[in-house]
């Protein structure tokens, strides 16, 4: 064979192989630069390059927004729901990126205003940005897409479709892993933009030190002494947006999120005061940046870096004078040319805020009032009786758990002696024993009631003989007293070893069944519960105890997407409620009461929390 047909074959079989790969990448494609046809999975590709994905998916997309939030990840706390709610008649998308880079941001912005309908725009800025300009740490995972830039169009797209096909065949390989729950793959919600925290909002959260000792990375990978080489380059970026705003009708807010204080103290103070003072020249900032009753409290944020979703709606609510949820006392203010240099010296001064933003409140764990022997979770009324009064006379109120989420939510107070008595599985005996004396003292209570043995004595479908409980009848007589509520213990999943047929502990998987299968049954279990107990007018179901305690990441995200605000377990201890953070609700440590804790032992632990 002559040498130029050996140059031939060379070049067309080198042709075909890069025809070949670019036909996979664009097809699979992983950072959805080519419109993802085939997997539609933006959730993949905003994961492996937010400001590549998001722009493709907003081409696609942009008739069903016409507000944006820009900024680094921290932004992602911002909830588009919320800000929907604050700006009447809008639909926002929120750009977040990795990494706080002003430059990006800026580009973004020109990006979104030049193409596309944008009423309102809120630029999410922090003090990295002064920090690091104009960064990339990854050529492809790390870039700006090529319509935000002068990079040639046609060299981009080559370059994604002529990648290395790990990149493909990693996404086909985490496709085939979807699940339930979010994975490292796809932490975004591509129709919000935001991140996917369904599991971090429902992570427990109690005492700062617990908290602390289990999230070690609120005190790792500091870098002292940061500078702000790149202020002016930031604060111009910043113009640049303001005047493109201005010149185009568009509402412009720029918010400067809350920061850990870790994180503070990595940057130099006197640069800190000179990038707001500059900042404050260009436009006012609702600052929320400096030390405050958030920034000092690690359980406000997820990890040393990124605040809650709570604070968020907490920066929100600050912003648009919204009084309904709880807003810390000296969180947050507006930063003007007037005012910024006092309010940078003293914002920016490490100084620890004093505030009680949270409380012990003891949950009692019983389950039946009777005169059974030989039952350790059986009390006696007389004893039962005995206990209520010593705590009555040691001047304990008995709270709901719809007080306590008020005081969470709201920032409602609670009375100095607070405990919530629970029973757990909805018996006869606790209508028959139990209410009368609670009647007496005028002591509310909760029931966690088993929908499937409601006003039954016997276990489902089998006739095996159970101890009585109580009827729907009954619930709706106790619950118009005013002082007990009917909560969920769930409708099947309180099962009995050798009487079903498919036995289940509590809300666990079986065996091979997937997380999305489980979720279906667990959703659908909680359905029929609470269309059970609607049937008792005026009471709403807002608290769930996992039947034997047992609780998951699987079955704690489910909760979070129902209207459930809290739930108990059955490990022992008192949790610590916070204000400002709805999922310190979640998983509540409760106190098991037995035969032999009489009356006075009783109330002294009580007294010890």
């Amino acid at each position: 064979m002559k040498l130029s047909r050996y140059i031939t074959v060379f070049i067309c079989s080198l042709l075909f192989f890069l025809a070949v790969l670019a036909g996979f990448n664009i097809a699979v494609d992983p950072f959805g630069v080519f419109g993802d046809k085939l997997l539609d999975w933006y959730a993949y590709d905003m994961t492996q390059n937010p400001r590549i994905a998001k722009i493709a998916y907003i081409d696609k997309n942009h008739d069903k927004y016409d507000s944006y939030i820009i900024g680094s990840s921290k932004t992602s706390s911002y909830s588009v729901d919320t800000l929907n709610k604050y700006y009447p008649g809008s639909s926002f998308y929120n750009m977040i990126m990795y990494g706080g880079d002003l430059y990006d941001a800026e580009k973004t912005a020109e990006y979104l205003i030049n193409n596309y309908e944008v009423k309102n725009l809120i630029l999410n800025i922090g003090i990295e940005e002064m920090f690091k300009y104009d960064y990339e740490d990854d050529p492809t995972k790390g870039n700006l897409h090529a319509k935000l830039t002068d990079e040639s169009d046609l060299l981009f797209y080559l370059k994604y479709a002529l990648l290395n096909p790990q990149y493909s065949i990693d996404k086909l390989d985490a496709y085939e892993k979807r699940d339930y729950l979010p994975t490292a793959d796809d932490v975004f919600i591509p129709e919000t933009g935001v991140y996917n925290k369904t599991v971090r909002d429902t992570e427990t959260i109690s005492g700062l030190y617990e908290f602390l000792d289990s999230n070690p990375e609120f005190f790792l990978y500091r870098e002292d002494n940061r500078h702000g080489e790149n202020i002016d380059k930031a604060v111009e970026s910043v113009r640049a947006v303001k005047e493109l705003c201005d010149s185009r009708g568009i509402d412009l807010k720029v918010i400067a999120s809350p920061i850990y204080e870790t994180e503070l103290e990595d940057y130099v103070y006197e640069d800190l005061c000179e990038y707001w003072q500059k900042l404050a020249t260009v436009c006012d900032i609702y600052d929320f940046s400096g030390y405050s009753p958030v920034s000092n409290d690690a359980r406000y944020f997820y990890d040393d870096a990124h605040f809650r979703n709570c604070v968020g709606d907490m920066v929100l609510a600050k912003i648009f004078n919204d009084d309904s949820i709880y807003i810390p006392e000296g969180f947050g203010h507006l930063t003007t040319a007037e005012n910024a240099y006092s309010y940078a010296r003293e914002s920016f001064s490490p100084r620890v805020s004093e505030i009680n933003n949270s409380d012990n409140i003891p949950i009692l764990m019983y389950h039946e009032i009777g005169y059974e022997e030989g039952n350790g979770n059986t009390i006696t009324p007389e004893l039962f009786e005995e206990q209520i009064s010593a705590m009555y006379n040691a001047g304990y109120s008995s709270l709901t758990f719809d007080d306590i989420n008020n005081y969470v939510r709201y920032g409602w107070d609670l009375p100095e002696r607070s405990v919530i008595i629970t029973f757990d599985d909805g018996y006869l005996s606790n209508y028959e024993y139990a209410y009368p004396i609670l009647q007496k003292y005028g002591m509310k209570a909760t029931i966690f009631s088993v929908g499937c043995t409601m006003g039954s004595d016997t276990y489902k479908d089998t006739g095996n003989s159970i101890r009585p409980h109580f009827s729907i009848a009954q619930a709706q007589e106790m619950f118009d007293s005013g002082l007990i509520s009917i909560q969920s213990h769930t409708y099947d999943l309180h099962r009995v070893k050798g009487w079903d047929a498919e036995y289940r502990d509590g809300a666990s998987k079986l065996d091979g069944e997937s997380d999305a299968e489980f979720a279906y049954m667990f959703i659908e279990d909680l359905n029929r519960e609470s269309e059970l107990l609607s049937q008792i007018n005026g009471n709403i179901i807002s608290t769930l105890s996992y039947p034997n305690g047992i609780h998951s990441r699987l079955t704690d995200a489910v909760i979070g997407k129902t209207e459930i605000t809290s739930t108990v377990t059955t490990e022992n201890g008192v949790s610590e409620i916070i204000k400002g953070i709805p999922q310190s609700l979640y998983n509540l440590k409760r106190i098991g009461v037995y035969p032999d804790m009489s009356g006075e032992i009783l109330t002294e632990k009580l007294n010890g929390y």
